[in-house]
C-alpha cells in the first residue's frame, strides 16, 4: 500500500534540495526528450516514403526493356526473334492476364516545348488515359485526355504545371496551342504541381510531371515518332514461322531495332495477387518474345516493403539510443540517491530512532526517486515535442509524434526511476539506527 506520510516526506526532501533534484531528472529529461524527437523524425521520414511510393503506386508492376548484350553473337539466342516491347504486348497483356485495373503503355521523347513567344525543354510523353488514375495525378485545370482521343489520335496535351507557368507566366493556358518540334498539340489540362520525384523513383515507373508534356500514345505514335515504324509489318503478322528461311533474313535485320515503347504500367485489382500476375506476365512475355528475355518486370510493392522495412530497422535504431540516454539517465539517479544517502546518514538514523521501519526508510527513497523520474518525464515530455516542432521547421521534414512514444517513454521513466531508486533505499534501510545518530 502506498504510505503517503512516506510520499510527502521524499516530496519535502526533493524541494528543499531542489538544485540536487535538477541534476538527478537531467538524464530522465534528456532522455524522454530524446524518445520522443527521434521517433517522432522516424515517423514523420517513414510517411514520407510511404506517401513517395503510394505515388508511384504500390500495386503496380512495372515492364521495361532489358539490354542482353550482342545477340548474334550466342548462337542459341540468334535463333530465336523478339520483336521487343510493342503495343501488340499491352493488347496482349490487357486480353489475357485477369485482375487487371488499369494498364498504360509509355514512351517519351526529349524534346522543347514553344509557345506564347517562348520555348523551353521537356519530355513529350505518350501514354494512355489511364496514366493519370493510375499515378493519382490530379489536374488544376481542364480535363485528361479521353480513350475517343486516344483512338482518333487527336493533337491534344496535358502539361505539367511548372511548364504552364514558365511558357505562359499566369494566363490561362487552356485551349491554346502548343509546339514540340514538328507537332502541334492543343492544351486540354494542367497537372497540379507535386513534389520533385528523386532518380529512385523514377527507375520504377514515376516521372518529373512538373515539366512534361502528356499525350495521347496514338497521337506521338502516328504524328510525332515511331520507333518500331519498321517492324510494322512483322507487328501485323504477329510473327511468322521461324523455319521460314525469308523470315529468318527478316529477323536478322530487325533485331537491331529499338522499343517502341519505353515500359508498360499496369495497376493490378489486388495485391494479394500480385505474384501469381507477375508469373503470368513472365510467361506471357516470354512466349511473344520468342523465349528471348529482353524484359524485366518490376514490383514497386516489394520496394515499398524493403523502405518501410530499412524505416522499421531506423526507428528501431532511434529507439535503442534513446533508451540508451533513459539508461544512463537512471545511472545518474542510482549515483546521486546513493550519494544522497551518505549525505543523510543521520536522518535515517533519526527516523529510525522514532520508530519508522525499515520498510518506511526504503519506501522514502523509492518514492523520492520516483517522484524525480515522474516529474522529469513530464518534463521530458514537453520539451520532446518542442523539440520535434522546431526539428520540422529547422528541416522542413514533416515530424510524426506518436501517442504511444510519450506513454512509453512516461511509463519507462517512471520505472527506471523505481528501479535504479532501490539500490539505495535499501542501502539506506539497512543502516544501524546507532551508527546513524553518532553521525555528524
Amino acid at each position: 500500500m502506498i504510505n503517503r506520510s512516506n510520499i510527502s516526506i521524499a516530496f519535502e526532501a526533493l524541494v528543499e534540495n531542489k538544485f540536487r533534484s535538477g541534476l538527478t531528472a537531467l538524464g530522465i529529461i534528456f532522455g524522454v526528450a530524446a524518445v520522443i524527437t527521434m521517433l517522432a523524425i522516424g515517423n514523420g521520414a517513414q510517411q514520407q516514403i510511404i506517401k513517395q511510393i503510394e505515388q508511384v503506386g504500390a500495386k503496380n508492376i512495372i515492364i521495361r526493356p532489358k539490354l542482353i548484350g550482342n545477340i548474334e553473337s550466342d548462337d542459341e539466342v540468334s535463333k530465336k526473334y523478339s520483336p521487343k516491347l510493342t503495343i501488340l504486348d499491352v493488347e496482349a497483356i490487357q486480353a489475357i492476364l485477369p485482375g487487371i485495373e488499369k494498364i498504360t503503355p509509355f514512351l517519351s521523347y526529349e524534346t522543347s516545348a514553344i509557345a506564347n513567344g517562348k520555348k523551353k525543354n521537356c519530355n513529350l510523353v505518350g501514354v494512355s488515359s489511364d496514366y493519370f488514375s493510375i499515378y493519382n495525378l490530379k489536374l488544376d485545370l481542364g480535363s485528361a485526355f479521353s480513350a475517343l482521343h486516344q483512338k482518333k489520335s487527336d493533337a491534344v496535351c496535358v502539361i505539367g504545371a511548372n511548364l504552364a507557368t514558365k511558357l505562359f507566366s499566369g494566363k490561362n493556358p487552356i485551349g491554346k496551342t502548343l509546339k514540340t518540334n514538328r507537332l502541334q498539340l492543343k492544351i486540354i489540362g494542367i497537372i497540379s504541381p507535386g513534389n520533385s520525384i528523386g532518380e529512385s523513383l523514377q527507375s520504377i515507373g514515376m516521372n518529373n510531371y512538373n515539366d512534361e508534356v502528356f499525350a495521347p500514345m496514338n497521337t506521338v505514335l502516328r504524328r510525332y515518332k515511331d520507333r518500331g515504324r519498321i517492324t510494322e509489318k512483322l507487328l501485323k503478322t504477329k510473327r511468322g514461322n521461324d523455319d521460314d528461311d525469308d523470315n529468318k533474313n527478316e529477323q536478322k535485320t530487325e533485331t537491331e531495332i529499338t522499343d517502341q515503347i519505353e515500359k508498360i504500367i499496369i495497376a493490378i485489382e489486388e495485391t494479394d495477387n500480385m505474384k501469381q500476375s507477375v508469373d503470368v506476365l513472365y510467361r506471357l512475355l516470354l512466349r511473344r518474345h520468342h523465349e528471348v528475355e529482353d524484359f524485366e518486370i518490376i514490383v514497386p510493392e516489394q520496394i515499398l516493403q524493403q523502405k518501410k522495412q530499412t524505416n522499421d530497422i531506423f526507428n528501431i535504431l532511434l529507439g535503442v539510443i534513446a533508451a540508451i540516454s533513459l539508461l544512463v539517465g537512471g545511472i545518474g539517479i542510482m549515483n546521486i540517491m546513493l550519494a544522497s544517502v551518505l549525505e543523510r546518514i543521520r536522518e535515517i538514523g533519526l527516523r529510525m530512532a522514532i520508530g519508522a521501519t525499515k520498510k518506511d526508510i526504503k519506501q522514502q527513497f523509492v518514492y523520492e526517486s520516483g517522484l524525480i523520474s515522474l516529474i522529469g518525464g513530464l518534463i521530458g515530455i514537453f520539451l520532446g515535442v518542442l523539440l520535434s516542432y522546431i526539428a520540422e521547421w529547422t528541416t522542413g521534414t514533416p515530424t510524426i509524434i506518436s501517442i504511444w512514444s510519450v506513454v512509453i517513454s512516461f511509463f519507462v521513466s517512471a520505472i527506471i526511476g523505481i528501479t535504479f531508486g532501490y539500490m539505495p533505499a535499501k542501502k539506506a534501510a539497512e543502516q544501524d539506527p546507532v551508527y546513524s545518530l553518532r553521525q555528524n
